[in-house]
């Protein structure tokens, strides 16, 4: 059974001095965090985790790879931490072009420290929401890779409103044979109800 990464902050910026300057000023509110000179840096340490990212403070103009075309990597491999956006005036289109992207939020230099806390706060509600949300998606497409064929089938008709009876029909089979599918479909989704269950189909689709 895999164990859970712990959870850090990152925080990306080819300016040394920044960089310690926010590491020391979060982790003075209790936030364990990293950093990382490069967005190649930040890469590499991906490669074979230790930690997972809960929140990224991405600068946008770095030497070497961009903060927006680190974001744009971090996007393609599904990475859900929320990238809050560091910027100086003149780079503050990239960041609004980031938003648009998908980013969380961003920040302009010089940062206001009161800013930084509550939107790295608001950033990591966010993760653990994104984190619970994407355990619940697994665990419903592991749940319904173990439904039969037939179930399938069933549960397709469930959803579309048909009756026990109509079901029955246009399968071939005895209504007692659809209970007994439907019974063991409510048991192996944990549904309790039929819109629960119409619920976890159309999650399926979400995932």
């Amino acid at each position: 059974m895999s164990t859970a990464l712990p959870q850090r902050i990152q925080i990306i910026d080819d300016t040394v001095s920044v960089a310690a300057s926010l590491k020391m000023l979060l982790e003075s509110y209790g936030y364990s965090v990293d950093t990382h000179a490069s967005g190649e840096a930040f890469l590499a340490s991906m490669v074979a985790p230790s930690v997972e990212p809960s929140c990224i403070l991405l600068d946008v103009r770095m030497e070497g790879m961009s903060g927006i075309e680190l974001y744009q990597q971090l996007e393609a491999v599904n990475v859900i931490a929320p990238v809050i956006f560091i910027t100086g005036h003149a780079t503050v289109p990239m960041a609004v072009r980031a938003i648009q992207l998908g980013a969380f939020d961003f920040l302009e230099k010089p940062i206001d420290h009161s800013q930084l806390v509550f939107k790295v706060e608001a950033a990591l509600k966010h993760f653990h929401s994104s984190k619970k949300q994407k355990l619940e998606e697994q665990e419903t497409t592991q749940v319904l890779g173990t439904l039969t064929r037939r179930e399938k089938q069933i549960l397709d008709l469930l959803v579309q409103g048909r009756s026990n009876k109509d079901i029955a029909q246009a399968l071939s089979i005895t209504v007692k044979t659809v209970e007994y599918h439907r019974s063991n479909l409510m048991k192996k989704t944990g549904a309790t109800s039929l819109p629960e269950l119409v619920r976890i189909h159309i999650s399926k689709d979400q995932v």
